[in-house]
């Protein structure tokens, strides 16, 4: 939608996010005199890759779980509720048209990772978020390491919003344990594949107006 921006506001802190990605240029502008210049966040496009191993097909010799990771990244507040911290996958079998991410499809672009260390960044940074959210990438293409990294995280009390290519009944019909865990100890799903004719008027934290925002699936 041209010229268009979304206002976030924070009620807890008073702070004011406005994301320009749609908006002409001078719109941006007029805004920046009235409101001042502010500071650049991380959102669907992060700047700064957070953890990479040296030695990615080598997992952690004091950590037998690990997981493909493309990267992980901090403040985005277009990827679930509030401001998010996030952990994108390496590897998707869906593969919707026109991705925004296509980099992420192939598992060998990402990274083998302990989830220890992943977790370790997140609660480090526990401060500075919301939540965590799970993308890719498909997270339920490595439902085990998923589920493994859902309850760490969980057990640290954190907000999990995961995105999925699959709807909600595909992944039900799996009868995949692992899947199972991660439906039922999750706070927010957004299913559905990605569809770019349905892209605009999508709504907050939707691709595509196809997906759906379920709490606690």
């Amino acid at each position: 939608m041209k010229n268009s921006l979304t206002f976030v506001v924070e009620p807890d802190t008073g702070k004011l996010t406005v994301e320009v990605s749609g908006a002409a240029k001078d719109t941006v502008h007029e805004f920046v005199k009235v409101l001042g210049k502010g500071t650049s966040i991380n959102c669907a496009r992060p700047d700064k890759l957070t953890i990479r191993l040296t030695s990615p097909q080598t997992p952690s010799a004091t950590d037998d779980f690990s997981i493909w990771l493309y990267d992980l990244y901090h403040n985005s507040v277009v990827d679930g509720p509030g401001r998010r911290s996030v952990i994108r996958v390496a590897g998707c079998s869906v593969r919707c048209p026109g991705c925004y991410v296509p980099q992420t499809h192939d598992r060998a672009n990402g990274y083998l990772v302990s989830i220890s260390s992943i977790v370790n960044e997140i609660f480090e940074n526990r401060h500075t978020h919301d939540g965590v959210t799970i993308l890719g990438g498909e997270p339920f293409d490595q439902a085990a390491s998923v589920a493994e990294l859902v309850s760490r995280l969980k057990k640290r009390g954190l907000h999990i919003t995961v995105y999925s290519g699959n709807t909600l009944e595909t992944l039900i019909g799996r009868k995949d344990k692992s899947v199972d865990y991660i439906l039922t100890h999750i706070d927010l799903l957004i299913d559905g594949p990605f569809v770019a004719q349905l892209s605009q008027g999508a709504g907050e934290y939707r691709g595509s107006r196809n997906q759906r925002i379920i709490s606690r699936p």
